[in-house]
């Protein structure tokens, strides 16, 4: 799986996108809005992982231009904030898991991302 992996605090970054890829996906690493719309153009992309607070460009304003672009990305918002609303899977809307969350809590975003 293709997965781009949106992150402003490194050290997080950069310790999830090593175990994303230690269970074999493909992980392309962005600190903001503005560099992962660049990485969203040049590669194929399957799901797009986002924190909501970032810096410049929130995550969930990135989220919506990138589905526009790309209707079929899946969306998972990992996130500490809570005006955030959950996913309701009837919707279509994102998948959102809460900071901070487990390996396994991530693997099942993945699995269940819309």
């Amino acid at each position: 799986m293709n997965i781009l992996f949106v992150e402003d605090h490194p050290a997080l970054r950069y310790s999830i996108a090593k175990e994303m890829r230690a269970h074999g996906h493909v992980v392309h690493e962005a600190e903001t809005a503005e560099i992962a719309l660049v990485l969203l153009a040049e590669h194929a992309i399957d799901i797009l992982v986002t924190d909501v607070g970032l810096p410049g460009t929130s995550g969930d304003v990135f989220a919506a231009e990138a589905r526009a672009a790309r209707p079929s990305l899946r969306l998972v918002f990992a996130t500490g904030l809570d005006q955030v609303r959950d996913s309701d899977p009837s919707d279509g809307g994102p998948t959102v898991i809460r900071k901070p969350y487990s390996w396994d809590e991530l693997e099942a975003a993945l699995k269940g991302a819309t």
